[in-house]
């Protein structure tokens, strides 16, 4: 579907927004409008990355905004993302996306309702902030989750699977964060070509987007290598009564092991209060082994 959003007569440059165009379609605005054919080919690619470029005087970036409908458990920039490119050259800004992207709408009607009507690079900045803030929803949702699974990180009863879900969280958030950084490139020369608030927001979103990336990655490697401490000290608490026991019973096994030889000239054997005497040793022994427990702390 095309549709034509900004005529240059009112805004000094025509926008058309294009939505899931047929490789035919996209021919016959390439050839329209005079658009490089190796730039329309990287329209077709769905999983080209976050680039800015300039090619015969026209400017040709592609973004990825975040799909809002994307399944908890997709982990890499496909399912995470969608691709929109955006052609901008004298007096023409296209859009070309294959999945309805209402943004854009609005920016229309924000265009419209500013005194000054914004230009073509403006336009681009704007397409970009929100782009970037797209990803604020997906961020609060991670740290809500990092938030609810370190409450019950430490509970008695703890949910299964806790490391799995910390490292699904800790690569969605690098998934995200690689996004935005190879987006760096397209705000660096947007920068070089806009100056005022416009572009300053921009970047304002952008550290405000990484920054809270960074933050989240820290939060989830921190929690694994908790969950990980936690585990292993679990376990060598186990050991350690494990440890505990084998020492008690070691010196009785002992005692036990030499008066089952049946040897026939072990006089013990024969003793009337043999087997009272070696009850006594042992407790006394035990006794022992308990109170060194004590005097060194281990109990």
């Amino acid at each position: 579907m095309i549709t034509t959003l900004q005529e240059k007569e009112n805004a000094g440059f025509t926008w058309i927004d294009v939505e899931n165009p047929t490789p035919n379609e996209l021919n016959d605005i390439a050839l329209k409008y005079k658009l490089h054919y190796t730039s329309v080919q990287d329209c077709l690619e769905p999983d080209h990355l976050p680039k800015y470029e300039v090619i015969e005087d026209v400017v040709f970036i592609i973004a990825r905004i975040y799909d809002q409908n994307a399944k908890s458990d997709e982990l890499n920039i496909n399912g995470l993302t969608r691709k929109i490119a955006i052609f901008s050259a004298d007096g023409l800004v296209i859009t070309i996306h294959r999945s309805p992207q209402p943004f854009l709408l609005d920016l229309q009607d924000r265009c419209t309702a500013m005194k000054n009507s914004p230009g073509r690079f403006q336009l681009l900045a704007l397409i970009m902030d929100k782009v970037l803030m797209s990803y604020e929803s997906p961020i609060a949702k991670i740290a809500e989750l990092l938030e609810f699974y370190e409450d019950r990180m430490f509970l008695k009863n703890r949910l299964p699977n806790l490391l799995q879900h910390f490292y699904q969280l800790k690569r969605k958030s690098s998934t995200l964060r690689r996004t935005i950084l190879v987006s760096r490139d397209i705000i660096i020369k947007l920068g070089e070509n806009l100056e005022g608030p416009i572009m300053q927001d921009l970047k304002d979103t952008y550290v405000e987007v990484e920054t809270h990336l960074d933050q989240l990655i820290d939060s989830a490697s921190n929690l694994t290598a908790t969950y990980i401490s936690l585990a292993s000290q679990k376990t060598n608490e186990v050991m350690r009564v494990l440890t505990i026991f084998s020492v008690f019973f070691m010196p009785l096994t002992f005692i036990v092991g030499v008066y089952g030889m049946n040897f026939e000239n072990m006089p013990e054997l024969k003793t009337p209060h043999g087997y009272l005497v070696t009850w006594v040793v042992m407790i006394i022994v035990t006794i022992i082994v308990y109170f060194w427990f004590r005097r060194k702390k281990w109990l």
